[in-house]
Formats: structure tokens, sequence, C-alpha cells
């Protein structure tokens, strides 16, 4: 199985639904190999198969079959993307947001993959895992499709539902809450997971310009209005954390993310005493010690994460850090 990564934004809203069943969702986590941090920190990096089982394991231990849905029904798209769903924002219609969305998807996660594909009859948004096929994908499906039919209807008059949405799956006993988020046109076992969409859907424009959108954009960088007050420091720091371990993250990355310029970028975060390299470089620290002390990424991956070229390099770092040497956290 290939060693692909998710960030832990996706489990945002997990640990209390689980408990909400009478369930002990740290107890579910450590079964399936997945760091406690990662229930409460959705900066963490985890491996995508393991979130896949818990997302599987979780839905037995509740015995609800819906538990995607139900997860998907209280998340925005915009919680899951963080920044990437920034990069969205300016799309001037849904056609332009699926295609970004499909373009852009490997700088959230390289362990699922997302097309777009225009037809006669409007376009097809489509997911499907990259974690190979030993493990259960139905919850995950489930809960990407139905996180994306959120987001396009929220663009839309209420009512609004998708053409069809298909599954590689066989389908449940019960569709009631299948049909209530996907509407009456269902497919199953069929050779992909996706959103069938016409060509007045595609067509509507998106609403990512009024004030209720944007207030979303600024909560979802950092969750936090008292940070964000901060000011463009923490924007960035946002950002980088995000895109950093899917992407080279230069300040061209975040400067684009941001819609300015990249001069302009680095000539207010100077007036801010600080660069885009000292928060870049803050950033790195903190991941850095959070991945050494509580995952099992080797440290040849994490120096990969980061965006080192070599091992030496990112050793230097840590040390420089941390006063201590990333093998000797691992040894305590």
């Amino acid at each position: 199985m290939p060693n692909l990564f998710i960030p832990s934004g996706i489990l945002i809203g997990a640990t209390e639904l689980v408990q909400s069943y009478g369930q002990d969702p740290e107890s579910l986590a450590r079964r399936c190999q997945l760091p406690i941090l990662a229930l409460r920190d959705p900066d963490f990096l985890v491996s995508a198969r393991a979130v896949m089982i818990f997302f599987e394991q979780a839905a037995a231990a509740c015995k609800d079959r819906g538990f995607g849905l139900v997860l998907a029904d209280q998340t925005r798209l915009a919680a899951i993307l963080g920044p990437l769903w920034i990069l969205l924002r300016t799309a001037r219609s849904i056609d332009e947001m699926c295609g970004n969305l499909a373009e852009n998807f490997d700088l959230y996660s390289s362990a699922a993959t997302m097309s777009f594909e225009r037809n006669e009859g409007g376009g097809l948004l489509s997911w499907g895992a990259n974690t190979g096929q030993a493990e259960s994908e139905v919850q995950m499906a489930e809960f990407a499709m139905a996180t994306c039919c959120q987001e396009i209807r929220s663009h839309h008059p209420p009512g609004w539902q998708p053409s069809y949405v298909q599954f590689r799956h066989a389908p449940p006993a019960q569709l009631s809450r299948h049909h209530r988020m996907f509407g009456s046109q269902l497919r199953f076992n069929q050779d992909v997971n996706a959103i069938g969409l016409d060509k007045q859907t595609l067509q509507q424009p998106m609403h990512s310009r009024s004030v209720g959108a944007r207030s979303l954009v600024r909560s979802v960088l950092r969750h936090d209005m008292a940070l964000l007050d901060a000011g463009l420091s923490a924007r960035v720091e946002s950002i980088i954390r995000a895109l950093l371990p899917f992407a080279p993250c230069t300040v061209g990355d975040v400067s684009g993310a941001l819609g300015m310029a990249e001069r302009t970028l680095q000539e207010h975060l100077q007036a801010r005493n600080s660069s885009f390299k000292i928060i870049k470089d803050k950033v790195r620290a903190d991941l850095a010690m959070k991945y050494v002390a509580h995952s099992e990424l080797s440290l040849t991956e994490i120096t990969d994460i980061l965006g080192y070229s070599d091992l030496s390099t990112f050793s230097r770092s840590f040390r420089r850090w941390h006063g201590t040497s990333a093998r000797d956290i691992r040894r305590q």
C-alpha cells in the first residue's frame, strides 16, 4: 500500500460525533493506529489508511452505516480544505470551482484523486482513494461526496439536488439518509464515485464574494477570530501549515493564495518585523516536533514532508530549534 498522508483536519467533529454514540474516540483511534493528537490538532499529518480505517471502525462501533453522512452533514468543505478553499473562492461559477478543486486537490492530499469531466449534459465530479483496495472506502467515499454536495448546495436555492450520485460500493439496506443527502437518483456498484451535475447547476454563480462567505474564509484560516486579528502573519502561517506537506510552499504559492503580489506580501511582513522565511521556519519547527514526538513517520519521511533536501540538513535544523536531536526525542 502506498505511504500516503492526509491532514488531520478531516477529523474535525469526529470526536464529538463518536462520543454522541456513547463510544470512546481515543480508544478507537489507538485501534486504528491513529495518533490521539490527530483528533484535536487539525495541522497534524496522518496516514490516509489509518483515517480510512477509523471511519469504517467508527461506523461499526457506533452501529451506524451512515456515519460518514452524519459527519459530513456537520462539516463544511472549507473546514476540511482549509486555505486550499481560499484558492477556490475566486471561481465565478460552480463549473469553475469544480475544475479548480480537481486541478488543485493534490495541494490538499496525495491520498486521493479528484477529477472533473465536462460532458454534453453537464459534468462529472469524481473522487477515489489512492490507498489501495485492502480496506473499505465506503465511509470515506460517502463523506467525500456528501461534503462536495453540501458545498455546491450552499450556492443554490433551497431544495437543490444533483442530477445523480454514484458509488463503487453496494447499496446499504436503508437508503432514506442517502436520499435526504443526495436526492433520489442514486447508483451503486459503479466504476467510480461521482456526482453528476447538469449545465444549469454548473452555470450557477458562486457566492464567494458575499459578506457571509468572506467571513467564513476568515474564520476558516485559523478557526479563531482573535488570532486572525493578529493580522497578516497569522494568515501566512495558516496557509504554510496547510500547503507545506504537499507543495514546495514558496512565497509565490502563499502570496497567490492570499491574492496579493509576492513583493507586496514581503513588504507587509517586513513592516511587521517578520518575513516569509521566519514564519516558514517557525511552522517547520512546530510540525517537526509533532511528527517526531507523536507519529510513526520515519525521520526520512519527515524530512521530505517538511521540504528538506536531505536528512542531515533537517537534523541540523531540528537541533537548532529544540536544543536536542530528533533521534533523542524518539528514544525518549
